[in-house]
């Protein structure tokens, strides 16, 4: 069996259907949850815990630590174990009762072995942040969706971190995948990350020699981040996007190269905006990020942006909007095009206030004002 040492530490929620709410809603077990603003909820499920995916956890969970350091808050591993219905009393009495999982049947022993695993990623992400306080829970729910939306849904200054390829971006016939329903519904900031290609080497668990266990988490380490692309435009989710750069940056000690595409026609306007634009993306990133800016002309937003990202270990960018609008349209494709890659690191970011073009504007107004001060001082 995995090693289930620090595995008291990880709680038990169970959800209780009832007219009730608040905390006669769940039945919880292990130690209280300290409260800070910033939280960084990571649902991990069954798919990323027990199957060959090919994702290095190791580089997920550095993501995750980042953003929090960089918010000064704190990462929760968020376990989310489906059982049936008819299961979920049996868990409660467990949960309630506290007795060893041997002495329980069938659900009961699948939540037993995730707070084992949890504890085990709770550890390596302690690690990676000694300074970034790392809890870690189990979740039983009947469906998972629901599962990682009661996880997020109500909690000032949230933000939920997902990765594609681990069981959470798949739909059935016309249902929404769970990434799509948390973009589309959750109320809070939402990450998705894309790990690139399938079958690496540093998987979180890999099978053992005896029959139906798994080793402990691998002990390579994920390849470093030195070069991070950020490619922006002034849709609402790109400000989030360039403080997702920042937070990785800085975890990592990368430098940023923040693009903007031009078409090669374009008016001295256009050309204008876009260095505005650099400046502005320049400033979020801050004094402590090496970066530099790039205008770049050409005659295929989409093309030129994958052509470049293929040339970094990271790429930050703000999710597509879903109202139409052409450089919205253009960044879905970008967006979508990058998630097909193999080989690139895609981090996309969507901002549950959408004020990228609010916070823009507000700064360009300033910056003019107070460049016409200056004028008017001469």
């Amino acid at each position: 069996m995995a090693n289930d040492s620090g595995q008291s530490d990880v709680r038990i929620t169970v959800p209780r259907d009832t007219p009730d709410s608040d905390d006669d809603s769940y039945v919880r077990s292990g130690p209280v949850m300290q409260n800070r603003e910033y939280l960084v909820v990571v649902p991990v499920t069954g798919t990323l815990l027990d199957s060959y995916t090919g994702i290095n956890v190791r580089r997920f969970l550095r993501t995750a630590v980042a953003l929090a350091a960089d918010n000064d808050g704190r990462v929760l591993l968020a376990g989310v174990e489906t059982v049936p219905e008819s299961a979920l009393e049996t868990v409660r009495e467990h949960v309630q009762t506290e007795e060893p999982a041997a002495t329980k049947s069938g659900a009961v022993e699948p939540i037993a072995e995730r707070r084992s695993q949890l504890a085990q990623m709770a550890d390596v992400a302690q690690q990676l942040a000694p300074d970034v306080p790392v809890t870690a829970s189990v979740r039983a729910v009947t469906d998972v969706t629901r599962g990682v939306l009661g996880v997020v849904d109500g909690r000032s200054e949230t933000a939920v971190l997902l990765l594609r390829g681990a069981g959470l971006d798949e739909g059935w016939l016309l249902n929404r995948s769970t990434i799509d329903t948390i973009l589309a519904d959750a109320a809070c900031d939402v990450f998705v990350e894309n790990m690139g290609a399938e079958g690496g080497e540093n998987t979180l668990y890999v099978p053992a020699v005896d029959e139906h266990t798994v080793a402990p988490l691998a002990e390579s380490e994920a390849e470093t981040i030195d070069s991070i692309l950020l490619p922006v435009g002034t849709g609402p989710h790109a400000a989030l996007a360039a403080e997702a750069a920042r937070a990785v940056a800085r975890h990592a000690d990368a430098s940023v190269t923040v693009l903007h595409v031009v078409s090669p026609d374009a008016a001295a306007e256009e050309t204008a905006d876009g260095e505005d634009l650099l400046t502005f993306a320049d400033h979020v990133l801050g004094p402590d990020v090496r970066s530099e800016t790039e205008l770049k002309a050409a005659a295929d937003t989409t093309d030129e942006i994958v052509r470049r990202a293929k040339e970094y270990d990271f790429v930050s960018i703000g999710a597509p909007e879903q109202k139409s609008g052409l450089k919205e349209i253009v960044f879905g494709s970008v967006q979508q095009t990058l998630s097909e890659l193999n080989g690139v690191t895609v981090l996309m970011s969507r901002d549950s206030d959408r004020t990228m073009r609010s916070l823009y504007y507000r700064w360009k107004q300033g910056i003019e004002a107070t460049a016409d001060d200056s004028d008017s001082d001469t």
